[in-house]
């Protein structure tokens, strides 16, 4: 299969990706408030992107079938997911300051390239798949029993479980459908590496920040 394929020729980099400190101690329900805070401001501009993005990915998407579960998906993240950063970054208020990172500033940039010049579905969905894929898989790296405050639960909850897993598996569906030729395997390949690779330095970068 292709993703498996994809994992495999980026394995390293793929495995520092799903196993970092941030989404370990998100786990853990350890990742201290002021970290915790940065990293959801952060985050909270790639989630207003992603919805524009989701929203070209599902202009692009020519089957109609996938376009219904993509359409459905950008409903669910308008709600479910909205409501947890206006939650816990209220919650986290007195960290509030004003952020400037320079590899999410990186991260953003290529968003926006994908929202308003990126023509190719495959490449689209390849970054689509592996940005859920990443969150899809590190919650798997630790089996997590006990029940942790909302702001690390709910986050928990939001990148697991059966629904979520079948929203990966539609867009490793995607993948299959439509990635036919060599060439098209070596964007998919090359959107892939690129975008694990901005993952990881957006979870450094926040961790690390100060």
């Amino acid at each position: 299969m292709i993703v498996e394929q994809l994992i495999r020729d980026n394995q390293e980099l793929y495995h520092n990706s799903i196993t970092h400190n941030l989404p370990y101690e998100i786990l853990q329900g350890t990742l201290p408030d002021s970290k915790l805070y940065i990293y959801l401001s952060q985050d909270l501009q790639f989630f207003n992107l992603s919805l524009n993005l989701l929203g070209k990915t599902l202009a692009y998407c020519t089957d109609s079938k996938s376009t219904i579960v993509l359409a459905k998906q950008i409903g669910f993240l308008s709600n479910n997911e909205n409501d947890y950063f206006s939650k816990v970054l209220s919650e986290l208020k007195q960290y509030e300051k004003e952020v400037s990172i320079s590899k999410v500033d990186e991260y953003l940039k290529y968003l926006k390239y994908l929202i308003f010049e990126c023509d190719s579905y495959i490449e689209l969905i390849t970054f689509v798949y592996t940005m859920e894929k990443v969150y899809l898989d590190w919650p798997a790296q630790l089996k997590q029993d006990k029940i942790l405050p909302y702001k690390y639960q709910e986050w928990i909850a939001l990148h697991s479980g059966e629904e979520f897993e079948k929203w990966v598996q539609f867009l490793s569906f995607e993948l299959e459908r439509v990635v036919k030729s060599d060439d098209d395997m070596q964007l998919c390949n090359s959107v892939f590496k690129k975008t694990v690779q901005l993952e990881t330095d957006f979870f450094e970068s926040c961790y690390n920040y100060e």
